[in-house]
């Protein structure tokens, strides 16, 4: 990995949408000045828990998987992070050790925004905090959806429900993306996150393809159709 001074082209993906875009344009223009932006080959490690945190990453291409340990067993592969998502911000505010892995699930790009200098725009814009905890509050968000999706009992609607999420298309499409996701992940991942065996995944999954709304290949499945899907997880019934 290795780390340049973006321009500001490149990291507009990040600033159009989602958590930047609530941010005042003098704020923003402020933690671009600091960002560096960091090239990562497929299967590389930004950080693993218990690591000391060193920022703020934004992902500008490519996808990171995001794992957790929180109890007796793990690292458990349980999101996948794509273009305009941030992380790294729970450890900046007590400074304990990192409490997930981030591995990139493919060639990516992030932007870096050291701890340091984080630390030292706070000391003369208090507004970096609160832009932190809207972060934090929004992850929080995404969190308590995805417990209360494995808490669906009908299998295939839990499967079709955490597709849409690793696709960061759980309640709608992003307009400024297309409504096909690639997401990289087996069948036997698929099946620990959804609790599932690998032939309940592998069941529904066919099911799915078969109705038009995903496709299959080796480590990856492809949301063609995320209204069908989350249709599916609505109603009564799950894709026949």
């Amino acid at each position: 990995m290795h780390g340049v001074r973006p321009p500001m082209i490149e990291a507009s993906p990040l600033f159009a949408r989602g958590w930047l875009a609530q941010a005042p344009v003098a704020l923003r223009d402020g933690l671009l000045a600091l960002a560096r932006i960091r090239d990562v080959a497929r299967h590389d490690v930004l950080y693993r828990i218990g690591d000391a945190p060193d920022g703020l990453f934004g992902v500008l291409s490519g996808g990171f998987a995001f794992e957790v340990a929180p109890h007796e067993r793990g690292p458990t592969f349980v999101h996948l992070f794509h273009t305009g998502a941030w992380f790294g911000e729970a450890e900046l505010f007590d400074g304990r050790p990192r409490i997930a892995t981030i591995r990139a699930a493919q060639r990516s790009r992030v932007l870096h925004l050291p701890l340091a200098a984080l630390r030292d725009l706070a000391a003369t814009n208090p507004d970096v905090w609160r832009l932190l905890g809207i972060l934090s509050a929004n992850q929080l968000q995404l969190a308590l959806g995805g417990v209360d999706d494995l808490m669906i009992r009908d299998p295939g609607q839990r499967i079709a429900a955490i597709l849409l999420r690793l696709a960061s298309v759980r309640l709608s499409d992003v307009k400024s993306d297309s409504a096909e996701r690639d997401i990289g992940i087996t069948q036997d991942a698929l099946a620990a996150i959804a609790n599932v065996s690998r032939a309940t995944v592998a069941q529904h999954l066919s099911d799915f393809e078969k109705s038009g709304s995903v496709t299959r290949s080796y480590g990856h499945v492809r949301i063609l159709d995320s209204g069908m899907l989350r249709r599916s997880v609505s109603s009564d019934e799950s894709i026949p």
